[in-house]
């Protein structure tokens, strides 16, 4: 950071940490593969675009590397109307042609993005995309392309979908949770290969390299947090601190570090010190956790693997008491019947 900081109000430092943000090799390749599939229609020179499926759960970094690329591509007036270069649509559920079609109408800036029955309102989709010369076709949670209720997957819409790429011969992208992929398995060959980039955001690995990669993005974070002190963050006990609470998932990462620097400045801490991300664990985080963690910002010694080895032990323990209650339950009911 630079040395500007004590110039800076506390509005100003709260705004640099919370935009703070870092690469790593997985996202940096992602951005690759969705640039190459968004000018592939000129660099392949046929009407086939690529197109590419990213899935991840909930924190895993798709809304960071989607808001990255978009920031490449903004809206801008012309002439003869807004240009339009990539689309973003986040799909509504329940899903359906006619959600959907509405959707993109509406953030292509069409009056009467409601008016018409779904093939008037393609038509008229079609028309908009080529005149606000869009590029790029965006489109979020699409595991609403599964019903909720049935666990189908909407075939009409996956059929629109192919339709859409087809006619329009722009390349789309796809953004999910994992079941996502349950989409592209269906009997519908011709929609599912032209999805020939796939891409499942993981947590950094708990291995050596894993955690050597994790202690290397910290530390790039932290060069950019506007704090008078080093936090030392990519310390070895204190990365592995932040790995436990967070998993190595990119999401809870930013979530711990972007709060706790707000934290820190708001009550004029010269860093994130360990009592400051146990706060913001507890109140950001913890809830994430679906069994009882040790608080590794509370621990005077911290040992990854011995914590991990007690999540499992704690866990399977747990499964075993919730096994032994139902066999009980079970054979007091019986009892009840048989009495």
């Amino acid at each position: 950071m630079s040395g500007d900081i004590q110039s800076k109000t506390a509005t100003e430092k709260i705004l640099i940490a919370n935009q703070v943000y870092a690469s790593y090799p997985l996202f940096d390749l992602v951005l690759a593969d969705i640039d190459q599939c968004h000018h592939s229609p000129k660099t392949k020179g046929d009407d086939d675009p690529d197109c590419l499926l990213l899935v991840g759960q909930t924190g895993s970094g798709k809304t960071t590397i989607l808001k990255t690329y978009l920031e490449s591509y903004p809206k801008r007036d012309a002439e003869d109307g807004t240009i339009v270069p990539v689309i973003y649509t986040v799909i509504p559920p329940p899903a359906s042609v006619k959600g959907l079609v509405t959707k993109m109408l509406e953030e292509l800036g069409d009056p009467l993005y409601e008016k018409g029955n779904t093939i008037a309102q393609t038509i008229r989709l079609y028309k908009l995309l080529k005149n606000c010369e869009v590029e790029l076709i965006i489109l979020d949670e699409f595991h609403h392309f599964i019903d909720s209720e049935s666990n189908k997957v909407l075939v009409t819409l996956c059929d629109w979908l192919k339709s859409l790429i087809i006619n329009t011969k722009i390349p789309v992208i796809l953004f999910g949770l994992p079941v996502s992929e349950k989409v592209l398995k269906v009997d519908n060959s011709q929609l599912s290969r032209r999805f020939n980039h796939r891409h499942r955001l993981v947590p950094f690995p708990r291995t050596d390299d894993g955690l050597e990669l994790f202690r290397e993005f910290l530390s790039e974070i932290e060069g950019q947090l506007p704090l008078t002190e080093k936090s030392n963050l990519s310390e070895k006990s204190l990365s592995e601190r932040i790995y436990y609470a967070t998993d190595g998932t990119i999401g809870h990462v930013m979530t711990l570090i972007r709060k706790g620097a707000t934290y820190a400045i708001k009550h004029d801490s010269m860093c994130i010190d360990l009592d400051i991300l146990h706060t913001i664990y507890w109140k950001h985080l913890k809830h994430e956790k679906l069994f009882k963690k040790t608080d590794p910002f509370l621990e005077d010694k911290f040992d990854l693997e011995a914590s991990y080895a007690q999540d499992k032990e704690s866990t399977e323990n747990q499964s075993y008491s919730n096994k032994k209650r139902k066999k009980n339950s079970a054979s007091d009911i019986n009892k009840m019947l048989t009495t």
